[in-house]
């Protein structure tokens, strides 16, 4: 067999896939942190380009670490101590951050994004060179939250979004244990009391939990995949620290609602329905590392189809796309346009999922354990409403044009994109 046409085994092209993406992140450097624009479900950012002090931190911070901890290359160290840097500096005299919003940017009180950026925080605490000074300004931005979201009279929290609950909840129990600061555990039980109050307990949907509460008591009868999967995480947190078995359970709960809604290829649905309806598309890519996260959280191998569907999505660039679907079955910009906040996931599973390199007998890695990046120039064909467009992206730019017209320019580096055409700049 010709070598060239080897197939790469997998943990070489998991080495390969996060050596390229890692390369893609640096580019979306800029002052105060990484930039870019965002594609959501809820709502798109193209405009706004600057730094996000929002979840994009918890992958990144997290993602940067484990590299550091399997390699130990100084330059993952120091790449993971500039990003501590940037929500350090970003942080407001009130502990909030700023541009903490996501989609919403550069708005701030983000929930779960505060949260889950101070929660990256926390959990690379042992490779941040000031330790003391990244637990004082967790704590400020935790009781930031606290008094902007907690409801002393209730004994609940104003944001009855149970993934945005089990987010601050893991960021209150890490502090916590970090810290020795025990009050924090009471906020986080809270948190994941109200979030399984919208469990749903038997039935075709059972273990699913309602993506948001109308009422302190009724779920508005959504459930999306995806945000179940951030749930599981705090949840298998919340049961080792606080040693409450039915949150592990529950998460399993979880688990197995996941897993019975993955579709054939490793994709799952948008959103599915208490009635029994559902929206197929979009259907995440880069946003699915997440899902496979909540596999390993509960000590299951991801599944095969859906690391394989991930793997086989990353662009030219680097990056990951968003989605596929949200122009129906012809891809759009806002497919394709990879996004910090959501490339972040795909870094920390990659992250995980790389082998620790063989030790010489002197303790030191004996070879680099990723390759040298292999990235190039994104060019992909698109749709604009009823007009074919190019998207191309390469280290510089983010440009997406028809034969006649510039519809989208973005020079990396800057806040603001240049070029917004109205088309673009809408749901």
């Amino acid at each position: 067999m010709n070598p060239t046409l080897t197939r790469p085994q997998p943990q070489e092209r998991i080495a390969q896939a996060i050596a390229n993406l890692e390369a893609w992140l640096e580019t979306l450097r800029q002052p105060g942190g990484y930039g870019g624009p965002v594609c959501h479900w809820w709502q798109n950012r193209l405009r706004y380009t600057g730094p996000g002090h929002d979840w994009r931190y918890e992958g990144i911070l997290i993602g940067y670490l484990i590299l550091w901890q399997k390699t130990g290359e100084a330059r993952y160290r120091q790449r993971l101590n500039q990003a501590a840097g940037d929500l350090l500096d970003g942080q407001l005299p009130d502990g909030g951050y700023s541009a903490s919003r996501f989609e919403l940017n550069p708005g701030r009180l983000g929930t779960p994004h505060e949260a889950a950026a101070t929660l990256g925080l926390l959990l690379s605490l042992p490779g941040l060179d000031n330790p003391e000074r990244v637990l004082a300004s967790a704590r400020r931005n935790l009781d930031y939250l606290i008094a902007q979201l907690y409801l002393p009279g209730e004994n609940a929290y104003r944001d009855r979004v149970p993934n945005k609950l089990a987010t601050l909840a893991q960021a209150l129990l890490t502090y916590a244990e970090g810290s020795g600061q025990k009050r924090y555990l009471d906020y986080a039980k809270v948190a994941l009391e109200q979030a399984l109050g919208y469990q749903v307990r038997q039935g075709p949907l059972a273990g699913a939990i309602h993506q948001y509460g109308p009422t302190a008591t009724r779920g508005d009868g959504r459930f999306f995949p995806y945000y179940q999967s951030r749930c599981i995480p705090p949840l298998v947190e919340g049961a080792r620290v606080l040693g409450e078995p039915r949150y592990l359970e529950a998460a399993r709960q979880i688990l197995g609602f996941i897993e019975r809604t993955r579709e054939p290829d490793g994709g799952w649905p948008m959103i599915l329905y208490q009635g029994g309806g559902r929206v197929e598309r979009p259907r995440w890519i880069a946003a699915n590392a997440d899902v496979l996260l909540a596999y390993r959280a509960l000590g299951e191998p991801p599944p095969e189809a859906a690391l394989h569907r991930l793997l086989e999505a990353q662009l030219k660039s680097g990056g990951f796309p968003t989605a596929e679907g949200f122009g129906g079955d012809q891809p759009t910009p806002h497919d394709l346009i990879p996004v910090a906040g959501w490339n972040d996931k795909v870094f920390r599973l990659l992250a995980e999922l790389l082998p620790k390199p063989a030790l010489k007998p002197q303790g030191r890695p004996g070879t680099p354990a990723l390759p040298a990046p292999q990235v190039g120039l994104t060019e992909v064909q698109v749709r604009v409403a009823d007009t074919p467009a190019w998207l191309c992206e390469n280290h510089q730019a983010l440009v997406i044009q028809t034969r006649s017209e510039v519809l989208y320019a973005w020079r990396k580096g800057e806040p603001w994109a240049r070029v917004v055409h109205p088309l673009l700049d809408v749901r």
